[in-house]
């Protein structure tokens, strides 16, 4: 089971924590970096959650801002869990470039909502549909490689039935996600009565359709994800292209997607409806 605070999580927690202490005591990164007696993009490597300051370090800026005893220990403690390995390093021979990071926010996360367009998402796949995509997706990969893809797909959707505050997932599909054969009739059939029972079983889980018959709407230029956490940490957008992963923290960038999202939940089908649709999807797949 992915732990509940991935290292990756606890390395933004602790750089947002140093981040907000430096500002509050009206100091540059360029001002502690001389204290510390290191290069500047250091600093705001840590701060951004890239890097964790070593032992020496984190005590020379706990001095440099006044950390109380009591926000010592938390401080310390969370340098502790960043330096951790994540359950998910065993897959790092095939993980793509700073995907990584996001699968640790995931498991940090306490809710998501998704958009896909085009394919069900990685969360709510069967092994064998998942398997056909990352097959498709990867054809320089080695079967092998492949199939530890696949590996860390299924152990990642242990997040939606963790005993303890199971992930809150919200996420909107297209109409043309439920027809594609991906891996052939029968490997879409088992998809869409997985997908049906997860749509019905699970209450942290949300399923919406989009029709077809909309035509233009808020998600034409792609896939997005919104990650949620605890209270005192930020939202994050989270962009898989083929360009490369982006994670995006500022405030005009979650302003933008949530509004697109709030659209999209306005275009889609009720929870209600849209398990209607999956059932016809079915019947029409099996009739095929």
């Amino acid at each position: 089971m992915p732990e509940r605070h991935a290292p990756a999580a606890s390395r933004r927690k602790l750089g947002i924590l140093l981040r907000q202490l430096r500002e509050g005591c009206d100091l540059t990164g360029e001002q502690v970096a001389k204290q510390l007696r290191v290069r500047s993009p250091k600093i705001y490597r840590v701060e951004g959650g890239k890097v964790v300051p070593t032992h020496p370090e984190l005590t020379m800026l706990m001095d440099l801002y006044q950390v109380s005893d009591e926000h010592r220990e938390v401080l310390l403690q969370l340098a502790d869990e960043a330096r951790r390995k994540g359950w998910y390093e065993s897959y790092e021979s095939v993980l793509p470039p700073k995907f990584e990071t996001y699968v640790g926010l995931e498991s940090d996360a306490t809710a998501l909502r998704a958009y896909e367009p085009s394919l069900v998402h990685g969360l709510l796949q069967t092994r064998d549909y998942a398997h056909a995509v990352l097959t498709a997706g990867n054809p320089a990969e080695h079967p092998d490689d492949i199939g530890l893809l696949v590996d860390l797909r299924m152990r990642r959707q242990e997040l939606l039935s963790r005993e303890h505050d199971p992930l809150r997932f919200w996420v909107v599909l297209e109409e043309v996600v439920l027809y594609r054969p991906v891996g052939g009739a029968q490997v879409l059939t088992e998809q869409l009565r997985h997908l049906l029972t997860v749509a019905t079983d699970l209450p942290n889980v949300t399923v919406q359709i989009i029709p077809t018959a909309v035509g233009a709407h808020a998600g034409l230029a792609g896939s997005f994800s919104i990650l949620e956490f605890e209270p005192s940490s930020p939202e994050v957008i989270y962009v898989d292209s083929h360009g490369g992963n982006l994670t995006l923290e500022k405030t005009r960038d979650l302003r933008r997607c949530k509004l697109l999202y709030d659209n999209l939940v306005a275009d889609a089908l009720s929870k209600r409806e849209s398990i209607r649709l999956i059932e016809a999807a079915l019947e029409d797949t099996r009739a095929s």
